[in-house]
């Protein structure tokens, strides 16, 4: 095959003003990459901070298909609202939209959750898949939506299933409007700016190949979404008085396993917990993002750490002693939560960025905290909040890991 004629430096010069302009003109301004810049990701973040770590660029991406799947009750709904909530919160000019082909959205619990109920949170209950299909591609191309959420594809029914008798079998109807509804998305998504989050379930897997149970929506599901998450339930579970009985159910602990990640290294996992009932014990339902951002915090050691049990508490830089009392500090200071939610999530961005140090990830694969050398972790590299001296606080150390002496007189 002969090579191309262009050769020298003004020919090829004029060439590729020409190919510009006409690429341009014929797909519009910006739709040549420029592949030269490193790549930042928008994200909307999920509300867990374990899990905006797990996923490796803080949340569920802008211009990006997601999907989330789990175990029925498990808390799939709510860690989308927590997901409005923060996109609400970060994009205040944009609304959300909630298309709610199963019929249960709870705005009160949605409320609770968070979530700023009006004309910026936009919620429709179609019929039908085809109304969901439609409604989703109409969100997307009007340019007002940050982000959508489709709860979800196993509830999506097609106007042919409806009209059939019960004993009568449609096959694939479902996938193939869930194929050519996310063939739709994925352009129009990356062009408007818009994150899509669709919820799944599973289901008997009927084949007799594979695992037991499988997802809805046809085969498209897994190649054109950049998260793919799984949500299961551990062996934990958490009893507390409520009215005056005692041991009843309050929460449970939740696994999520990040399947599937095209922007980050996939196969992480996360591990919070999910109360759905308020007690005397562990407060409002919801995830304690308090207890989850503090043990996130002291694995990344963005939580000065000293001798002992002895941290040193964001904002105030009070000394405190043990895990627990660390814990009520950061709920007394409002801007610590914040704050180190802001650090750890830098720092996992400078993890994506610098994959040489990825093996230093002082988390382990199951989501706890590796036993070892506190010097062997990787550093946070934002800089420290300001933060008032103490006693407490003395020379030695280095940066982020200064020694935290106990003050006379401590417990």
């Amino acid at each position: 095959m002969a090579a191309s004629k262009v050769t020298t430096p003004t020919g090829i010069k004029a060439a590729e003003k020409k190919f510009n302009e006409r690429f341009s003109k014929m797909f519009g301004e910006g739709s040549l990459v420029d592949t030269s810049a490193k790549e930042v990701y928008e994200v909307i973040p999920t509300g867990s901070i374990t899990l905006d770590r797990a996923l490796g660029v803080g949340g569920w991406v802008i211009g990006r298909i997601s999907e989330l799947y789990g175990q029925d009750g498990i808390g799939k709904t709510t860690l989308a609202l927590y997901a409005v909530a923060e996109a609400q919160k970060k994009y205040p000019k944009h609304k959300v939209g909630w298309i709610d082909m199963e019929g249960t959205l709870d705005l009160t619990w949605a409320a609770m959750h968070g979530v700023e109920l009006g004309p910026r949170f936009i919620v429709y209950t179609p019929e039908s898949a085809e109304d969901v299909a439609d409604a989703q591609k109409e969100m997307i191309r009007s340019g007002l939506f940050i982000f959508i959420v489709v709860d979800s594809i196993g509830a999506m029914i097609p106007e042919s299933e409806k009209e059939k008798d019960a004993d009568e079998v449609v096959m694939a109807r479902q996938a193939q409007i869930v194929t050519r509804m996310l063939k739709i998305a994925g352009p129009e998504c990356r062009k408007h700016g818009v994150a899509l989050l669709v919820i799944n379930q599973l289901r008997a897997n009927l084949t007799g190949f594979g695992k037991a149970t499988k997802t809805g929506g046809g085969w498209l599901l897994r190649y054109c979404t950049t998260h793919k998450v799984e949500l299961k339930r551990t062996d934990t579970k958490y009893t507390a008085s409520v009215q005056g009985i005692s041991d009843q159910e309050v929460g449970h602990q939740i696994r999520a396993n990040v399947e599937r990640n095209k922007v980050a290294p996939p196969h992480k996992r996360a591990v919070f917990s999910l109360f759905h009932t308020y007690s005397s014990k562990y407060g409002n339902p919801g995830i304690d993002r308090v207890d989850e951002a503090v043990t996130v915090g002291i694995a990344m050691h963005v939580i000065q750490k000293g001798k002992g049990s002895w941290y040193v508490a964001p904002i105030t830089g009070e000394p405190v002693n043990g895990a627990a009392k660390l814990i009520e500090a950061v709920r007394a200071e409002p801007k610590a939560l914040e704050w180190i939610r802001s650090q750890v999530l830098a720092a996992t961005a400078s993890e994506v960025l610098d994959p040489e140090e990825a093996d230093t990830d002082p988390i382990d694969e199951t989501g706890e905290a590796k036993e070892g050398d506190e010097g062997s972790a990787k550093k946070a590299p934002a800089k420290k909040a300001a933060a008032k001296k103490s006693p407490a606080q003395i020379s030695g150390g280095s940066g982020l890991f200064a020694g935290v002496e106990k003050p006379e007189g401590g417990g």
